[in-house]
């Protein structure tokens, strides 16, 4: 995937790479801060997650949601340690935040080794969620005392444009912590102020004019004279333009439903429907495009995502016809002639995860929507159409109620050739707060920016180089291990290894005095030393050389040890401790390696990418080695899993002894509902198995139609389970 960023871009991203400052990306529509958001996490060599504050943001950001990645709670957060008021709406305070979140030891993994976390569109993120962001991230990396819990925050988002959403009753009891909703506001960020970057190159539009129109609705500084220029493109006559590659943006979803809805109906042409096909975990909220999608030729739609083919034969929010349409195939027409058959597209609902083999964070599908890629398109709502690009399209703002809701709509088209107001656009303007005129004049230009950058560089491989050989962690994790020997030797088998157990001690304890020494090396070489990097290259190979051969025989004894533990019984607990042991190990040599290589980059100004660590050898060593393992357990996944279900463990156990989440688990065991080697009512509760059994009908094609007529005490497992016994139960009677 090739990207081109500009010069500002380009600092910007040194400055994620080799910084660990927090960042604001804004920049007016089309500036490209989608391409930069792929480009970052294409390129970084950090540890990255991408999250959003809603589900559609997060389906085009191609990430998770913040509350499912961190199980924040829903409503409004209070950042103080008292008892939720009293009042008509649901508050969480610092009192009760914990009380409810229950994250099992490999979800917490994963959200430790998290560097950096992008979150897209902030311009919905309220100040009090990012407050509850920042202190779930300190509780559950256990660093108290550091905002986020140390890890880096790349904010993108145009906060120009949609603001984010407090219900009355909410703010009346926040605005006695928060000047203004905004996420900037947050208490997280007072001390620790995000670096305020603007993209300013524009590649959604080319008139000079209409940009420059655009940039002054966008800080609210319109002039009359833009206002009479806009108004000269009123047609009394609008409703004449729709149905030929016009769409209708309005302010709110009833206007626009109405308007589609209209309109297919007019069409005496047949309707025919298309269902999503809904494979594993994929929740309503995530959906891109209608469920059941009911289309008739000659119907005004647009494409919501970009040519995949890459030959760009449209793109999102290109408008068209359907010329032909039949169950199997739908075809789509331009205003130019050009025609193009549409295929079917695949939206992912993922979560992350962390790979125990390279302790990097990878991406795992929970479940999958496949739809065409399609909307109706005679009108959209102004929020909906946000990341949308429109040749042509008749404007309805007359009910416009929020700042930046006109330049949203306007900034939607490529130029004013294809621009017509329904209504005449009034003199009057939203104010921009106080707060948010403060907060955009802390904007960094490309020379700041490449001033500062030294010094925060050099601040971020001083403390990346102290973390990488501070070995206070490792010893104590050993010395814990060795303390869990306690009980008499002819009470436990584990109790026979305690002497492996010492020795292995003995070697590795030295280490964190050596290390604590270092360390000092490492301070007075960057208090003292101009031009610092040369001189801790140097140093820090020396320590390479010296630290990892401890750490790598170490390694190798604990896994030759455990091989030897195969064909023993009563120990699984205790060769868990070792293989957890291990890895605290391999992650230590990881970070001496990656921080070797960073160093070594940067000091021949090149960036670090997560190729580069991935072709490096000790990341190849290491998935040699995971093969390896491989091929000696070739036991399915799903037969593991109903082992232990056959020793008695329920779903949520043998999960948990997986680090899988239930319902991975429950895929697994509906194999074996499907051969009538297990009873679905001996996994779901008889009552709610019976209401699930009598919605299913031989026609039934997809747990998608079943969720949806149910509640969301039904959880997706639970309907697969219904509908494999239902097939059990069909293919008995057959």
């Amino acid at each position: 995937m090739s990207f081109a960023l500009s010069e500002l871009a380009k600092i910007t991203a040194d400055y994620i790479n080799t910084t660990d400052r927090h960042i604001f990306l804004t920049g007016k529509a089309g500036t490209g801060k989608t391409t930069f958001l792929k480009y970052i996490v294409t390129h970084t060599h950090k540890k990255t997650v991408v999250a959003a504050p809603t589900g559609i943001a997060a389906i085009n950001a191609e990430g998770v949601t913040l509350h499912s990645l961190l199980q924040l709670p829903f409503g409004a957060f209070i950042p103080e340690r008292i008892q939720p008021p009293n009042v008509n709406a649901q508050f969480t305070t610092l009192f009760n935040l914990f009380s409810n979140v229950r994250f099992n030891a490999s979800k917490r993994n994963l959200i430790n080794e998290i560097e950096l976390l992008i979150i897209d569109e902030v311009s919905m993120l309220r100040a009090d969620l990012l407050d509850c962001i920042d202190h779930t991230l300190r509780f559950l990396r256990r660093r108290k005392q550091e905002p986020f819990g140390g890890l880096q925050v790349l904010f993108i988002g145009d906060l120009l444009q949609l603001p984010p959403v407090v219900k009355d009753n909410e703010w009346s009891v926040l605005s006695a912590y928060y000047k203004s909703s905004y996420f900037f506001e947050a208490h997280a960020l007072k001390n620790n102020p995000p670096i305020n970057v603007e993209l300013d190159k524009v590649y959604r539009q080319s008139d000079e004019q209409f940009i420059g129109l655009l940039n002054r609705f966008r800080e609210n500084q319109q002039t009359s004279q833009d206002i009479a220029l806009l108004n000269k493109l009123h047609r009394e006559d609008y409703q004449q333009l729709s149905g030929k590659g016009y769409i209708h943006l309005t302010t709110h979803n009833r206007k626009a439903d109405e308007i589609n809805a209209q309109r297919l109906a007019e069409l005496t042409t047949e309707t025919l429907s298309y269902k999503a096909k809904i494979e594993g975990e994929y929740p309503e909220n995530l959906y891109a495009t209608s469920l059941e999608m009911k289309l008739k030729k000659g119907a005004q739609v647009m494409f919501i995502k970009n040519d995949p083919s890459g030959e760009g034969r449209f793109f999102n929010g290109k408008i068209g016809q359907i010329s032909s349409l039949n169950p199997e195939s739908i075809r789509v027409e331009f205003e130019d002639g050009e025609e193009v058959e549409v295929s079917y597209y695949t939206w992912e609902n993922k979560r992350y995860t962390l790979n125990k083999e390279t302790n990097e964070i990878d991406e795992k599908v929970l479940g999958s929507f496949e739809q065409y890629p399609l909307k109706l398109a005679w009108a959209v709502t102004v929020h909906k159409s946000q990341g949308l690009t429109f040749e042509k399209a008749i404007l309805d703002l007359t009910d416009a109620f929020a700042q930046g809701q006109v330049y949203v709509a306007l900034s939607r088209l490529t130029s004013m050739d294809g621009l017509v107001l329904s209504s005449r656009i009034p003199e009057s303007g939203f104010d921009l707060s106080e707060s948010m005129k403060a907060f955009a004049k802390t904007k960094a230009s490309k020379d700041q920016l490449s001033e500062s950058l030294a010094n925060d560089r050099k601040n971020y491989l001083a403390k990346l180089t102290i973390s990488a050989f501070n070995f206070f962690e490792l010893t104590g994790a050993l010395k814990a291990h060795e303390l869990s020997f306690d009980k008499q030797e002819n009470r436990s088998l584990k109790q026979k290894h305690l002497p492996w157990t010492k020795g292995l001690i003995s070697e590795v304890e030295p280490i964190r005095n050596f290390g604590d020494n270092f360390i000092k090396q490492i301070q007075k070489i960057i208090a003292t030393e101009p031009d610092y990097l040369p001189t801790l290259i140097e140093r820090v190979k020396k320590a390479t050389a010296y630290f990892s051969p401890i750490l790598e025989k170490a390694s190798k004894d604990i896994k030759n040890h455990d091989t030897n533990l195969e064909s023993k019984t009563k120990l699984k607990t205790y060769r868990k401790e070792l293989k957890e042991l291990e890895q605290l190990i391999y992650n230590k040599i990881q970070v001496i390696n990656k921080t070797n290589m960073l160093l070594q980059f940067t000091s021949e100004n090149k960036e670090l990418t997560k190729q580069d660590l991935e072709n490096s050898d000790f990341r190849k060593n290491r998935k040699s080695e995971a093969k390896t393992v491989k091929k000696r357990d070739k036991t399915p996944t799903s037969e593991i899993s109903f082992a232990l279900y056959k020793e008695g463990k329920t779903i949520e156990e043998i999960a948990t002894e997986r680090a899988l989440v239930p319902g991975t688990i429950q895929g697994h065991l509906c194999q074996y509902i499907a051969t009538g080697e297990i009873d679905a009512y001996d996994l779901v509760d008889k009552q709610k198995l019976d209401n699930m059994l009598s919605l299913i009908t031989p026609d039934t094609q997809s747990s998608g139609e079943i969720k949806a007529k149910l509640g969301d005490e039904y959880s997706w497992g639970e309907v697969r389970m219904a509908m494999t016994y239902f097939k059990f139960k069909q293919k008995i009677k057959d």
